[in-house]
């Protein structure tokens, strides 16, 4: 927020566009590349090897804490774009 603040002063632009902008930057790199795109892995393998059995899924304190990480950065996401949206309509 604070980098969103000074480029926003440097350019004269609303310092949530550029705060919305880093946001959505962290959230896509923060989503975990394996837990959406397992099932389809899963399949693809599954028709080349029979036999496959996938590892069973475990859900571990530390991708709590991630998830946690995750959600507060797309709220404030999302608490950006609607200010941007309110700013500009």
């Amino acid at each position: 927020m604070i980098i969103g603040l000074i480029v926003g002063h440097i350019f004269d632009f609303s310092p949530f566009i550029f705060a919305a902008i880093i946001y959505g930057v962290m959230f896509i790199f923060m989503i975990p590349s394996d837990s959406f795109f397992s099932s389809s892995v899963d399949y693809q393998t599954k028709t080349l090897n029979p036999t496959f059995r996938p590892a069973k899924f475990e859900m571990k304190t530390d991708s709590l804490e991630s998830t946690i990480k995750v959600i507060v950065v797309f709220l404030a996401l999302i608490i950006c774009l609607i200010i941007v949206y309110y700013q500009y309509v």
